[in-house]
């Protein structure tokens, strides 16, 4: 799983879902399993998006080959200014968890 929160002047925001629509076409990436999103109801101009893939090497291979595509063609950085990621909460068989 994936934990984005970005922050987006409140002129901005109308911009950033529409942007954020335009990542659509991660469902066809394979080991990417969903992403919800919504905005924040206590920070208005937060953003939270959980995108949740089948594993590591799926997230990496996504970012390394098909990310900075869908990114630069959504314009979506040109929408917030500041951008809080958290990583792969990761899930073991023995249904511990930890971070990457």
């Amino acid at each position: 799983m994936k934990w984005i929160k970005c922050q987006v002047n409140e002129e901005n925001k109308r911009s950033f879902s529409k942007a954020q629509e335009r990542w659509g076409q991660i469902r066809h990436c394979d080991g990417f399993i969903g992403q919800i999103g919504r905005w924040n109801r206590n920070e208005p101009c937060e953003a939270g998006i959980l995108s949740v893939w089948k594993d590591l090497h799926c997230h990496q291979r996504f970012m390394q080959h098909q990310h900075d595509e869908i990114f630069a063609s959504s314009d979506q950085g040109s929408t917030y200014f500041f951008r809080y990621i958290r990583k792969h909460i990761q899930y073991g068989k023995n249904g511990h968890y930890g971070y990457c």
